[in-house]
């Protein structure tokens, strides 16, 4: 392959990383070898001194190294159990699960150890200091500053690195993409993204870093006032007959948030210049119905409709909400995913180009190159946090369309006006009549199994439940409840006498099959992960459990909870937490005792930042990958000015070529 390809290339050019394992790690962010040089570490473990047992210092990070003595295991209760052993003075504990007899696969690791390295904080004991679940090493680490990479579960941190180290092997075919007269403000980017990897200290990493994080919202700003300026907007007809019939077959009176709404959306799609709206809501205030209407205007004035949202699941499911809805108006509504035979694609995609296909509901198959529309004149992003601006800008360049973008994670005005600043923000606060606010519990774990009996006891009632975990699968690093190792548990256990189901988001097909299961009452108790955090609607479901509820965002929590008491009958979200810090208790109570989306997302705001309110960690493609919307105001508020100097001086970029190079790259 030619070296002026390589950045472009995909990661199986790198060492180590086969079909297989590509496929996995697309999760992760990782497609092309400059996304690799792009994915940056999480935080850094500071390896550059090793100190002795005896000098340990209490509350700081260390590295630390000794022979290990005094090395026991013992059972604290069914399948747990806890390690304990000695570094000269300094006391060591693990907690592990083992189920069975024997010691534990750590146990036996560490006693083949001849030398330990540990990493961990320690704090005073009953007679030494302590470091309880410390990471090690059975082999001596590289000394320095070491990266430390967002993983999923069969990757290695080691293995990233390595990535990485081939990867900045084509560092010099990435042009600088800043203009000349910002460049002596900060580190080259070449150098920045050296330092930002293997930093040679934590003054060199914090230059780096602030070149960077100028640089996403350098782009990212840039990307959307650029791409405001040169889209045209598409004039639809007043309110007609079509629409008249659409309001009058709703179910339902319409809250003052939704009338509100429509107004503000008529408004827009009738003016001559472009729609763009964000429409906020609490989880089920009826955004969907916003939604509906602005699709039912644009058909009466023969355009089409595009609806991109974040799953597969979700979009099979949007689209039996508008077959029921849009149908009997005589608007045709079709679904384009991946996960289709090719020919049943091919088929949508030419209706979509002919304009036999009013409405289409989607993923990300919606802004393949293949996919043209005779005439797109309303875009619609459902959960618009999932989706990146070049997602967004890449669907509005399939015509002259209005765009809305809906969001139930409702985001303090403030940062919507940073994040969304292309965008016009209705908030829809009010929820439907007989809507009921879901009862929320903090449960200590001793309870747990009352919990489960709970939940047994209003399955039987002909009810249904969620329990959501953070991890698909058993971490070696992390005690944390797993899906899939739960799964056996909670059927061979309390929930052995009803019907079980496992969802998430690294299953294929199946995990639609399973979804269908639910909905159709053939599963009474559905074990998932945070892939059923947004859209599901199972009016049946009534219970919620959510393990180490310590591990979410707020937000998500509140997401979360809002899957449940969605029919007539009262909903119970049971929060388990099992390592309650004085912090995590005080973020716990906040969603306990507030059911006000709005409320809870400041709060998640002010206690967590903007990355896990947003919800962005927990998915593959952050909105940034290293600025933090609220530690870096100053460098945001640096980059909106420049930004709007660009492009008051040249709108269309035509003096700065490998800028505009480094933007139409994003997009595509």
């Amino acid at each position: 392959m030619k070296q002026d390809t390589m950045l472009g290339a995909p990661v199986t050019v790198l060492p180590g990383i086969g079909e297989k394992r590509a496929q996995a790690i697309k999760a992760l962010g990782l497609e092309t070898v400059r996304d690799v040089l792009f994915g940056y570490p999480r935080t850094y473990k500071d390896f550059q001194n090793v100190v002795e047992p005896e000098h340990v210092e209490a509350g700081v990070e260390q590295l630390t190294c000794g022979r290990l003595s005094n090395l026991t295991e013992r059972v604290i209760s069914r399948g747990r159990r806890v390690i304990q052993g000695q570094l000269g003075t300094l006391r060591l504990t693990w907690f592990v699960y083992h189920k069975g007899s024997g010691t534990s696969f750590l146990y036996r690791k560490l006693q083949k150890a001849d030398k330990l390295w540990v990493y961990g904080v320690a704090k005073p004991g009953l007679f030494s200091l302590e470091m309880n679940s410390p990471e090690f090493f059975t082999r001596a680490p590289r000394l320095g500053l070491m990266p430390v990479y967002p993983l999923i579960s069969g990757i290695s941190n080691e293995q990233r690195i390595r990535w990485v180290e081939a990867a900045l092997k084509f560092l010099h075919l990435l042009p600088e993409c800043l203009p000349e007269r910002f460049q002596g403000d900060y580190p080259a980017r070449d150098e920045a993204l050296r330092e930002i990897h293997f930093p040679t200290s934590w003054i060199s990493q914090g230059r780096a870093r602030e070149r960077l994080v100028f640089e996403e919202f350098f782009l990212f700003l840039l990307g959307l006032q650029r791409g405001q300026k040169q889209s045209d907007g598409y004039a639809h007809k007043p309110d007609g007959e079509l629409v008249k019939r659409y309001l009058e077959g709703l179910p339902f009176q319409l809250t003052k948030g939704q009338a509100a709404a429509l107004r503000q959306v008529a408004a827009d799609m009738e003016s001559s210049r472009p729609m763009r709206r964000l429409i906020q809501g609490e989880v089920g205030s009826g955004k969907t119905v916003v939604a509906e209407y602005g699709a039912v205007k644009a058909v009466a004035s023969q355009g089409q409709v595009a609806m991109m949202v974040p799953t597969e699941v979700l979009a099979r499911q949007m689209v039996q909400r508008l077959q029921a809805s849009l149908g009997p108006l005589g608007i045709s509504v079709e679904l384009l995913i991946g996960n289709m035979r090719s020919k049943e694609q091919e088929n949508v995609r030419v209706a979509l180009s002919t304009g036999d296909v009013d409405v289409v509901v989607g993923t990300h198959a919606l802004i393949t190159e293949k996919v043209s529309f005779r005439n797109l004149s309303l875009a619609i992003v459902d959960e618009q946090h999932r989706f990146g601006v070049r997602q967004r800008s890449a669907l509005l360049g399939k015509g002259d369309a209005d765009l809305l973008v809906m969001s139930a994670t409702p985001i303090p005005r403030s940062l919507a006006l940073t994040i969304y600043g292309d965008l016009d923000t209705t908030e829809i606060r009010d929820l439907p009549a007989g809507r009921q606010v879901v009862d929320t519990r903090l449960v200590d774990p001793s309870k747990r199994h009352d919990v489960y009996r709970y939940v047994v006891s209003r399955v039987r009632r002909g009810e249904q439940a969620y329990v959501v975990f953070p991890l698909v699968d058993e971490s070696e690093h992390l005690d944390l409840k797993s899906a899939t190792q739960e799964m056996v548990e909670l059927q061979r256990g309390p929930l052995s006498a009803v019907r079980v189901g496992l969802i998430h988001g690294q299953m294929g097909k199946e995990k639609e099959e399973v979804f269908a299961a639910f909905y159709a009452h053939e599963i009474d108790v559905l074990l998932a992960t945070t892939v059923i955090e947004v859209g599901m609607n199972v009016p049946n479901a009534t219970v919620m459990v959510i393990e180490n509820a310590e591990r979410f965002g707020l937000a998500q929590l509140h997401q979360l909870r809002g899957r449940v008491g969605r029919g007539h009958k009262g909903g119970i979200c049971f929060l388990l937490a099992y390592n309650v810090s004085a912090h995590s208790r005080e973020r716990l109570e906040v969603v306990r005792k507030s059911n006000d989306g709005f409320f809870i997302a400041e709060e998640d705001l002010r206690l967590r930042g903007p990355g896990d309110l947003l919800g962005i960690r927990q998915w593959g493609q952050p909105l940034f990958r290293l600025a933090d919307l609220k530690g870096d105001q100053d460098i945001l508020q640096q980059a909106a000015l420049k930004a709007q100097k660009i492009l008051e001086q040249d709108p269309n970029l035509e003096s700065y070529p490998l800028l505009r190079e480094e933007l139409d790259g994003q997009l595509q």
